[in-house]
């Protein structure tokens, strides 16, 4: 069950994105993602042990499990200090996750209206008004408790990813007429890359939630195992649906693969099952932003009164930067570039060796880092410093030109055709 979760967690945008970022890092993108995947995999294991770590040292403080896992890591291996840029880090990288997956259900829902009725009648409402509309129908989902309360999300997330999967590559294979004649290979520029670095990291991008999961855990020694188990099943779903959607489509493939293939009927059942993936997603993706809120509100962890109102204003917030910014392939670049990166690449590789390293009581077991892992660990670290300044640098240069032209502020009441 906490393999699903892992999965579902991350697969909500992160596949449907992965074709566009292929076209903008080049067939070097192939290696890159599975590098990316085995080195977010070690470093997600290391993640899970360091939270064994504060079990077996603050037993009378953690054998009942914590409502800020992540930062409780941060906490004791990095000092307050840690604590906040992990708090920060989580929360906003969470939160922003979520504003994508919003921003992208309005995307396929408005393709589908497009579609199934005539463009006049279409016209009287734009994907603006659908953000609004999509965060209105979500509010509620928020309103239920930790991940524990909604382990069917986690099963129907997966299952409509697996499909949705199957129906793109079916559907590019059976429809030749719709690819283009000589689809182009241009080599990547240094802009290019920055995104499409991004947009890889997004789709790797859900430790900042692994503890939150592995809290609810019987045993959380085995976490360990259901990290490599949900890599395994990601990665079976993302080399397909990447290398296809590039190679058929080549540059010409829009940021979400499910709106560049023709819209027949298996599309649109795909489309629909999508968007019960990354509703699924977003209920497990918001809550420990929900949780770490409430929890320096004082809102009490029953369902009450302050929990609907807290958590109904944050989902509105979100609304708000939704209508701002609507391009969530911008958004998706620029947060796995900048907290993605953070969250995934840098935090738990450096705190799991602090935790090792630490010698502060003497009653604690001495325990050893390999050499190898040490350097692999930091060679993770290095890499996601380095590429995430330059798809952040380059992904922000992107959202504040977004902000100025396709703001919903300044053409909410467009009808431009999403195709």
């Amino acid at each position: 069950m906490t393999a699903f979760f892992l999965i579902a967690q991350m697969a909500g945008a992160g596949f449907l994105a992965l074709p566009r970022a292929l076209a903008d890092v080049g067939w070097l993108s192939v290696p890159m993602m599975i590098i990316f995947c085995v080195s977010v995999a070690f470093a997600g294991t290391r993640l899970g042990k360091s939270y064994v770590l504060l079990e077996e040292r603050w037993p009378e403080e953690y054998k009942h499990g914590s409502r800020q896992p992540y930062m409780e890591i941060a906490d004791k291996a990095l000092g307050p200090v840690g604590r906040k840029v992990a708090l920060w880090s989580v929360v906003l990288n969470l939160f922003g996750s979520t504003v994508v997956f919003i921003i992208l259900i309005s995307d396929m829902v408005y393709k589908m209206i497009w579609v199934a009725m005539d463009e006049e009648y279409v016209c009287g409402i734009t994907k603006c008004h659908l953000i609004l509309i999509v965060g209105a129908c979500i509010i509620p989902l928020t309103w239920l408790g930790s991940p524990k309360d909604f382990w069917q999300a986690s099963v129907l997330a997966v299952v409509s990813t697996a499909i949705a999967v199957i129906v793109i590559i079916v559907e590019i294979f059976s429809k030749p007429e719709q690819l283009p004649d000589n689809p182009p290979y241009p080599n990547p520029t240094v802009y290019s890359f920055s995104l499409g670095f991004g947009a890889i990291l997004f789709a790797f991008g859900g430790a900042s939630v692994f503890p939150t999961i592995q809290n609810d855990m019987a045993d959380r020694t085995q976490f360990w195992k259901s990290v490599i188990a949900g890599f395994c099943g990601i990665l079976s779903m993302y080399l397909p649906v990447g290398v296809v959607g590039y190679a058929m489509f080549g540059d010409t493939v829009q940021s979400n693969i499910l709106l560049t293939v023709e819209m027949t009927v298996p599309v649109m059942v795909a489309v629909g099952l999508e968007i019960v993936n990354l509703l699924c997603t977003f209920m497990i993706s918001i809550n420990p932003v929900v949780q770490t809120v409430e929890e320096y509100l004082g809102v009490p962890s029953h369902f009450c009164w302050q929990r609907v109102v807290t958590r109904t204003l944050l989902v509105m917030l979100q609304m708000l930067i939704g209508t701002a910014i609507p391009s969530f392939g911008k958004i998706l670049n620029l947060i796995g570039g900048s907290l993605i990166t953070m969250c995934t690449f840098i935090l738990p590789p450096l705190m799991y060796m602090k935790l090792i390293d630490d010698r502060s009581d003497p009653k604690w077991p001495v325990k050893t880092i390999p050499l190898w892992k040490r350097i692999y660990l930091v060679e993770i670290m290095i890499v996601g410093i380095v590429g995430g300044v330059c798809s952040t640098l380059t992904a922000a240069y992107d959202v504040i030109l977004a902000s100025f032209n396709d703001s919903c502020f300044t053409h909410f009441y467009n009808c431009p055709n999403p195709v």
